[in-house]
């Protein structure tokens, strides 16, 4: 009785090692598959060309793009220093394009900006000169429309909207003193 006990207990043990080793050998191929390997300093930086080429990029974005292709840190290094050289990239011509699309397209406020600006590891020079081409007058109006968007949205007292809004507004990146001088004009 013990027999078949023992027997069905090595099949199982024998299915399910079976089952495993195939289930693992399915996961490295996907993960060979999935991996993109550049095998060169040359097809890197060829790579990270037309990457830059489409589309404006800071390094930390090349960076990661190609960290994603299984380069080396001394490889990415060496074609950063060839993109910069080459004019591919330029956190300064990153940062100023950067600022007014996230202003206009994202409604977002100079904290906000600068913040996201951070942590792509754009020097704080760059940005401080980015944010200082935003047009008073346009930031302005852009926080107006903003909040003229929100109250819209807000029902209940004036203390209770008031409230909302600063938070809403904090959380788009508007400076706190904007916001007040914003919501003195609306009457709240």
């Amino acid at each position: 009785n013990s027999f078949p006990e023992a027997k069905r207990e090595i099949l199982f043990l024998l299915f399910t090692s079976r089952h495993l080793r195939l289930i693992f050998v399915l996961l490295q191929k996907r993960c060979i598959m999935s991996q993109k390997k550049l095998y060169t300093v040359k097809q890197a930086l060829d790579y990270a060309k037309q990457y830059c080429a489409k589309q404006e990029h800071c390094q930390s974005e090349v960076r990661d793009k190609l960290r994603s292709y299984s380069v080396t840190e001394d490889e990415i290094d060496i074609c950063l220093a060839e993109l910069i050289c080459e004019g591919f990239i330029n956190e300064q011509r990153y940062a100023d394009l950067f600022v007014p699309s996230k202003l206009h397209q994202n409604q977002w406020g100079r904290i906000k900006i600068a913040v996201h600006l951070r942590a792509k590891d754009i020097s704080e020079v760059c940005i401080k000169k980015a944010l200082a081409k935003i047009d008073s007058d346009e930031y302005m109006d852009t926080l107006h429309k903003v909040c003229d968007k929100k109250l819209r949205t807000l029902s209940g007292n004036n203390l209770s909207k008031k409230q909302k809004l600063i938070s809403f507004l904090a959380s788009k990146g508007f400076e706190f003193d904007c916001i007040d001088i914003v919501l003195k004009e609306v009457g709240l």
